[in-house]
């Protein structure tokens, strides 16, 4: 799945995901870097998902929808869990 998010407002603000790595701006990059490895919120007050591993696509895309400004996706993006957690593990409260 490839995908990217690009600002609407900032037209040197992206993200790119080649279905393996992603690539990004260098000011995105920079704080991806630190926050792709953390808990990243499906709603502004939670819950969160639980990402897998530093390159793990869900968290990937959802730290480029929060860091991006006004973010328009293009491409084919991961599945993102539904807030109702269910059984799924990577989702925290």
């Amino acid at each position: 799945m490839s995908w990217r998010v690009e600002s609407r407002i900032v037209p040197d603000r992206w993200v790119d995901h080649d279905g393996e790595t992603w690539t990004a701006d260098r000011e995105t990059a920079g704080v991806m870097q630190d926050l792709v490895r953390n808990p990243q919120p499906l709603t502004p007050t939670g819950p969160w998902y639980q990402p897998k591993g530093d390159t793990d696509p869900i968290a990937v895309f959802l730290c480029a929808l929060a860091l991006v400004p006004a973010p328009v996706v293009s491409g084919d993006p991961p599945p993102v869990p539904s807030v109702d957690p269910g059984d799924n593990p990577n989702i925290v409260h």
